[in-house]
């Protein structure tokens, strides 16, 4: 390696390189920028046995900027190439950022992936390590939280009793009904739809609760409510998936 580094400090490097930046008219090709505001260097994509830097064909290399030519080989934490794997919500600031530089406090907690960096928790505003899918998604699914958590803090709930005697709390939302059964850590909710204009609620199937609040359990009425009334096939999808997170 040593060898191979001392290679680099002579005529033939020299111009191969300016060979490299001129064909690439000496701008990074990653960031965009040129110099005098970085400085340029060539990046061998590969490394092939027996060649010498300035023996590798032109299109094995390109010019980067000293700090996307780090990045390139693990030395910087890079800002793009990460897959996000999940998204929780922590209930309150419980969580760290683990971004280089950040730290902050986090409820949002994205785990994120990088082939060669592994696995980092990352909070909201971080989430410019992920692909632009992937933000759109971190995006929808921070909407969809925050949907979850205003319906818990500001829906307001009435008890009721059906006809059999059986006592009940209930809230409305767009025409329908959440139905919750039970006391204690053992309840049993039901989702009752109504098209407008309809006198009659069709009630859905009893769906068990065990050992959760009683506002998870309202949380889990929401999310099956929401999920069965939305035309978002998107919001759908992301609601299924929390909804098999935390039942």
């Amino acid at each position: 390696m040593k060898q191979f580094r001392k290679s680099y400090y002579n005529n033939e490097w020299y111009e191969y390189s300016n060979m490299i930046k001129r064909r690439d008219n000496y701008k990074c090709l990653k960031c965009g920028r040129g110099e005098p505001n970085v400085i340029l260097q060539t990046h061998h994509k590969m490394y092939k046995p027996r060649l010498k830097p300035w023996e590798y064909p032109a299109s094995d290399c390109l010019t980067l900027c000293k700090g996307c030519h780090s990045k390139e080989h693990g030395l910087v934490e890079p800002d793009s190439g990460w897959t996000l794997v999940s998204i929780d919500d922590l209930g309150g600031l419980d969580g760290i950022c683990e971004r280089k530089g950040c730290g902050t406090e986090i409820r949002y907690e994205h785990i994120t992936y990088h082939p060669n960096w592994g696995y980092k928790s990352v909070g909201s505003t971080c989430v410019e390590h992920l692909t632009r899918e992937d933000q759109f998604l971190s995006q929808e699914v921070l909407k969809v939280f925050k949907n979850i958590s205003g319906f818990i803090n500001t829906s307001v709930w009435e008890n009721g009793v059906t006809k059999n005697g059986k006592h009940f709390t209930y809230t409305t939302y767009s025409h329908h009904q959440i139905r919750i059964y039970g006391k204690g850590t053992y309840f049993s909710y039901q989702i009752a739809l109504k098209r407008k204009g309809e006198r009659w609620f069709d009630y859905g199937e009893f769906i068990q609760a065990k050992n959760k609040t009683l506002d998870q359990v309202k949380e889990l009425g929401f999310i099956v409510l929401k999920g069965l009334i939305t035309n978002d096939e998107t919001e759908k999808e992301l609601l299924r998936n929390i909804y098999s997170r935390i039942r």
